[in-house]
C-alpha cells in the first residue's frame, strides 16, 4: 500500500480534534454530573444542554463513543463515562413492557415521556454493548446483548423478513437494517460467535433483494410492510450518505465472509459520487432515483459516511480513493469544525452550504468517532 501524505496528516489533524477537543469537551460539558446521563445536545458556548428531554438512542451512541475513546488511549475516564450512562439506563429507562429494552425518551427529571420503543435504537444498544464486552471486558453486556436479541426476533419479527420499525409500527425503513447489520457485524468480531454473522446474513440478503434497486442503482429509504418500495408518488427518497455508509459495511461483510460485494461497492460508491457530491466536496441531504437533488441541505453525517466510504474502497484498490478521502477530512474541517469553541461542530448547513445556527447533537460524535478511528486505522496501514 503506497504511502499518502495528505491522507496521513488530515488523518493525524482529525484524530488531534477528536483527542484533544471534541472528548474532553463533551465529558466535562455534556455529561451530567448528578446523573451520568448524556446530554442531548450542546449549546454554541460549549455548555451541555440538559433541560431537553432525552432520546435513549444518544445515551447508547455516547456508550459507543466513549468506550471507543477508552480502547484509543484518548479518554482514560472513559470507563467511568460508560459505565455511568449504563446505570442511568438501569436506573430510569428500563421499558416496562419488553424486558432488556428502554423506553424512547425520558425528560429532564428523569421521567419517562415516550415508552415507545424503536428498533433504530435498539441497533445502537447492541453496537454499544458490543465495545463494552470486546473493550471494556463487561460480560453483563453480552447478556444485555441476547437479551435485547431475543426481543426483537420474538416481538418485531417482520415478514417476509427483517425487523419491525418497533412498537409504532409505521411504515418500513432500510436505516434500521443498516444499523442492525453494523451491531451485528460488531458483535461477531468481538465474540466470533457464529449467530451474529448469520443474523448479518439476513440483512445482507435484504440489501440484496429489497433495498438495493438494481436498475437504478440506488438504495431506497422506504418501504410497504411487504418490504417492496413505496412509489415515486410516496417518497422514493435516495440518500448519498447512506450509498457511502452501506459501501463501509459491506466491505466490512466481506472481510467475515468473503461475500462477493464488489459490485454492489462500485455501484453504490459511484452513483452517490456521482448524483449526491456538491463542488464542495458535501453530499446532498437527499436525491431521486435519477439523481434530482430534493434536499439540497448538508448534514455532517453525511461527511463522515464519505471519508469512510473512500477508505473501504481505497483498501480495494479504487484509483484517486486515498485523495478523495484526505480532501473529504478536510471538507469536514472547513465546513462543519470550524466553531470558535474547539471541539463543537457545526451540524446543519443549508442549500448555500451557509451554516445554519444550533445547538450541535450528542449522536453525531457517533459518527465523527466512527470515521475517526476508521482513518486511525487505514493511517496505521500505512505505515506498517
Amino acid at each position: 500500500m503506497t504511502s499518502n501524505a495528505p491522507l496521513i496528516q488530515a488523518t493525524e489533524k482529525f484524530a488531534y480534534w477528536m483527542q484533544t477537543y471534541a472528548l474532553p469537551l463533551w465529558q466535562q460539558q455534556g455529561i451530567e454530573a448528578s446523573s451520568g446521563a448524556s446530554a442531548e445536545c450542546m449549546n454554541e458556548d460549549g455548555r451541555g444542554a440538559f433541560a431537553p428531554d432525552r432520546r435513549t438512542r444518544v445515551q447508547a451512541r455516547q456508550m459507543f463513543t466513549f468506550a471507543a475513546a477508552h480502547q484509543q488511549g484518548w479518554c482514560p475516564q472513559g470507563r467511568e463515562v460508560v459505565e455511568g450512562i449504563q446505570r442511568y439506563l438501569d436506573t430510569y429507562a428500563q421499558h416496562p413492557t419488553y424486558p432488556g429494552a428502554y423506553v424512547f425518551k425520558l425528560d429532564a427529571a428523569h421521567q419517562v415521556v415516550d415508552d415507545s420503543l424503536d428498533t433504530y435504537d435498539c441497533a445502537f444498544f447492541l453496537l454499544a454493548w458490543a465495545y463494552q464486552f470486546s473493550v471494556l471486558g463487561d460480560m453483563q453486556a453480552k447478556v444485555r446483548a441476547d437479551q435485547l436479541l431475543s426481543l426483537l426476533d420474538k416481538q418485531f419479527k417482520g415478514k417476509p423478513a427483517g425487523w419491525l420499525e418497533g412498537s409504532l409500527g409505521g411504515t418500513r425503513r432500510q436505516n434500521p437494517h443498516m444499523h442492525l447489520f453494523e451491531a451485528f457485524l460488531a458483535w461477531y468480531e468481538a465474540s466470533k460467535d457464529a449467530k451474529w454473522l448469520a443474523r448479518a446474513a439476513e440483512i445482507f440478503s435484504l440489501f440484496e433483494l429489497c433495498f438495493f434497486d438494481h436498475r437504478h442503482g440506488v438504495l431506497y429509504e422506504y418501504f410497504q410492510q411487504d418490504l417492496r418500495p413505496l412509489s415515486f408518488a410516496e417518497g422514493q427518497a435516495v440518500e448519498p450518505g447512506h450509498h457511502m455508509e452501506w459501501v463501509w459495511l459491506l466491505r466490512r461483510y466481506q472481510q467475515f465472509t468473503g461475500a462477493p460485494v464488489d459490485e454492489y461497492c462500485r455501484v453504490l460508491y459511484t452513483r452517490g459520487l456521482q448524483f449526491g457530491l456538491d463542488s464542495n466536496g458535501l453530499l446532498y441531504d437527499e436525491v431521486d432515483n435519477l439523481g434530482r437533488v430534493s434536499k439540497g441541505a448538508k448534514r455532517l453525517w453525511t461527511v463522515t459516511e464519505l471519508i469512510k466510504a473512500h477508505l473501504a474502497q481505497a483498501r480495494h484498490g479504487w484509483p484517486g480513493a486515498e485523495q478523495a478521502a484526505a480532501e473529504a477530512i478536510d471538507a469536514l474541517f472547513k465546513q462543519h469544525l470550524c466553531s470558535a469553541v474547539p471541539g463543537f461542530y457545526i451540524e446543519r448547513l443549508n442549500d448555500n452550504n451557509q451554516p445554519v445556527a444550533q445547538q450541535a447533537p450528542a449522536t453525531s460524535m457517533y459518527h465523527l468517532m466512527m470515521a475517526c478511528l476508521e482513518a486511525c486505522h487505514y493511517r496505521q496501514e500505512l505505515l506498517v
